[in-house]
């Protein structure tokens, strides 16, 4: 049935504080195409007027296309089962950003006491993510999600930066950039790892330009998992444990595994020989210069 507009008030309270304007421009361009919604909200009779129960953006969308009324469906139910449904209904089909979602999450489980296990189970979710949803709204992240109100960090772009930093300080500086410049998950872990490493190796300054510098522009590339076990050192003296264990010389081996591999990839491939030559001549004068600078540190040391 058609509802006028003006008949129709807001459930309070309200968990979605912030609409996609730009969406919300399309949803209204194509309700004026259409001529109406297609999907008709859902309302709660409310003295003289109506309730939204659900379709809140759906209704600001017919405002905004100039409509006067509105196709819904009328449904008695009391404030609990009215808040349940409003919330279920924004998280699965309104876009919600997390910090709103685990607010969503929170009322849920205030208004009925349900556990987070079957929160999780009225929307496909674990009960673990329902948790990590609810964390948001009383975690040191939560003042970033609220400086990107568009939703460009997820509990798992936190998830990334806590892993890579091992610093909830540290991984709320990171979480900021990845906002800014609406990086990945993998890049955000990508620039988390850098982070961390230019801080233990380098320092604070150092670890700040990773921040500062844009990702386009890093040199970067995206962090991919993988699972090996640690190496097995058998440390000989103090100075020699506390090397064996620095980022910087893990980073050193590392490197050197990179130039193996392109040496043997140059070797297998058939094309552009020419290149492949200028590549190993300029790797063999700067493996040089290193090896040279090895060999001058241990005549310091002496035999």
């Amino acid at each position: 049935m058609k509802i006028k507009l003006n008949e129709i008030k807001a459930a309070t309270p309200r968990v979605r504080k912030e609409l996609n304007l730009d969406k919300l421009d399309e949803l209204a361009e194509s309700i004026k195409e259409t001529g109406g919604v297609i999907v008709p909200v859902k309302l709660r009779k409310n003295g003289e007027g109506y309730t939204t129960v659900y379709g809140h953006r759906r209704i600001e969308a017919c405002k905004m296309a100039g409509l006067d009324e509105v196709e819904a469906f009328i449904e008695d139910m009391d404030d609990s089962v009215l808040l349940t449904q409003a919330l279920i209904e924004n998280v699965v089909r309104e876009d919600m950003v997390p910090l709103d979602i685990g607010k969503s999450f929170n009322q849920i489980a205030v208004e009925t006491g349900w556990s987070n296990d079957k929160i999780g189970a009225k929307f496909g979710f674990t009960g673990g993510t329902v948790a990590k949803y609810r964390q948001l709204t009383s975690s040191a992240f939560r003042e970033v999600l609220e400086k990107s109100p568009r939703g460009e960090i997820t509990h798992k772009h936190i998830e990334e930066a806590k892993a890579g930093t091992d610093d909830d300080d540290d991984a709320v500086r990171v979480l900021e950039k990845s906002a800014k410049e609406g990086l990945s998950q993998r890049q955000t872990r990508t620039v988390a790892e850098e982070y961390k490493r230019m801080k233990n190796g380098y320092g604070a300054k150092a670890a700040n330009k990773v921040l500062t510098t844009p990702y386009e522009r890093s040199g970067l590339q995206p962090f991919t998992p993988v699972h090996k076990p640690a190496p097995v050192v058998k440390p000989v003296g103090d100075i020699l444990f506390q090397w064996v264990r620095d980022q910087r010389v893990i980073d050193a081996e590392e490197g050197l595994k990179a130039i193996s591999a392109c040496v043997s990839d140059i070797n297998r491939s058939t094309e552009d020989r020419g290149g492949g030559k200028a590549v190993l001549k300029n790797l063999i004068g700067r493996t040089e210069k290193v090896l040279n600078q090895m060999h001058e540190v241990l005549d310091g040391y002496g035999k």
